[in-house]
Parts: structure tokens; C-alpha cells; sequence
């Protein structure tokens, strides 16, 4: 489903990613590790294909070489992706309800009429994630720990063959990291979905995850099993 060879992504003079090389499998769930500036989001930025200098790396994605002939919109379609750092690029005037519904045309806020089949949909996952009654909320004016559900839920929306989620317990509870991790366990359960999941924290990681790769100034540390150091 992805496969890097030896990926390189500088900013200026500083070398942000340093031969990487990782492979993932449809259906894998794996957690991506390691401390602030390792490289963890860069890495994400290449798959989701918001990163330019993915053309000039050996970066294969959904079984075919990127820069063979898909858009990024091709790529996109089939990731569903979370960040923290999302909710600021949202216009102001964003209701929560249109943000989880705008996942299904992967654009940031809609800019269409909404899809009533689609906005229920995209109800159902703000249920889920228990945040239906901020549905009709500004995306601006809930708390912050509300706009990442949000966002978290924009994700999920469209049951995407490969789930990208940056960091996606940042500033959550112990009460809603544990609900979210169970969550995902269940998507994981019940669904074909493939996951690279980054955090700091090994307590953030979901049961379901089932490979380790770990990150350091930008150069891969050996892969783990889940449970060990």
C-alpha cells in the first residue's frame, strides 16, 4: 500500500528525513514513533501528498510510483488524514457539521451545498465520537479539544482504505484517549482500514497496532514489536 526507498526531505540545510525506509501493507496497523523534529510529520506529508519533494523520492503509494500519472486528488481520496495544525487553514465561518462533511471532497470547509445522504454520515461519526451536539457550532468557537474531534471525525468519514492520523490525542483526557483508542480498535476489527498512527507517547497507542517504526533526527531506528522498549 506504501512503500519508501530510501526517502531524503531537507528544509534548507537541515536534513528533515535521511534515507527512510519503510514498507506498509494493506491492512497493517503501525505506529510511528519518536520525538519532536524526528521527521514523523514530514514522512506523513509525502504520503498524503502535500509535500512536493515526493516527486523526486522513490515513493510508491497505493501500488503505483508516485508521479506516474495520478493527481493528488487520485491519492487523497483514499486517505483519511488528521493533524492538529488542520483546524487553522479552515475558513472562520466553518460550522462543525459542514468541517466532518467537507472529509468526503477532502477539501479544508465545504464549498458546496451539503449532501444531505452525506451530512448524515457525517452525523453519525460526530455520535461517535460524541460531539453531535456541536454539530451546528462554529468550528472556531468550540474548545480546542473539540475542533481536533472534529477533525478526528472529518478523517473517518469516508472509510478510507489508509487512516493518516498526526498526533490525534494531543491535549484529549485520559477518559477520550481511552474512548477514541477504543474506537479505532473497532474500525480495525470490523474493516479492511490500514494505519500509520504518530504520537509521542506509547501509552497513546491503540491495541489494534501491530508494528512499531521509530523515527530520530530524521533517520529510522530499528522496528519493534508493540510492547517492548
Amino acid at each position: 500500500l506504501a512503500r519508501l526507498d530510501r526517502v531524503r526531505k531537507s528544509y534548507g540545510k537541515v536534513e528533515a528525513l535521511a534515507g527512510v525506509e519503510l514498507k506498509v501493507r494493506g491492512g497493517e496497523m503501525l505506529a510511528l514513533l519518536g520525538p519532536n523534529g524526528a521527521g514523523k510529520s514530514t514522512l506523513l506529508s509525502l504520503i498524503n501528498a502535500d509535500n512536493p519533494q515526493a516527486f523526486a523520492n522513490n515513493l510508491v503509494l497505493f501500488d503505483r510510483k508516485k508521479g506516474s500519472g495520478e493527481s493528488i486528488w487520485d491519492i487523497k481520496r483514499k486517505i483519511g488524514f488528521f493533524s492538529p495544525e488542520l483546524y487553522q487553514y479552515f475558513p472562520l465561518d466553518t460550522v462543525c457539521l459542514d468541517a466532518v462533511e467537507s472529509g468526503f471532497y477532502d477539501t479544508i470547509g465545504l464549498f458546496r451545498p451539503s449532501n444531505p445522504q452525506l451530512a448524515a454520515i457525517a452525523r453519525r461519526w460526530m455520535q461517535l465520537v460524541g460531539i453531535e451536539d456541536i454539530s451546528q457550532k462554529l468550528l472556531s468557537q468550540v474548545s480546542s479539544v473539540n475542533q481536533r474531534l472534529c477533525l478526528l471525525a472529518r478523517a473517518l468519514v469516508k472509510s478510507p482504505p489508509l487512516l493518516l492520523l498526526d498526533e490525534p490525542c494531543h491535549g484529549f483526557s485520559d477518559h477520550q484517549t481511552r474512548a477514541f483508542k477504543e474506537l479505532l480498535n473497532t474500525i480495525c476489527d470490523v474493516s479492511n482500514t490500514t494505519l500509520i498512527y504518530v504520537t509521542h507517547y506509547p501509552e497513546e497507542i491503540p491495541a489494534c497496532v501491530t508494528k512499531l517504526f521509530r523515527l530520530e533526527g530524521g533517520k529510522q531506528v530499528v522496528e519493534m514489536e508493540p510492547g517492548n522498549p
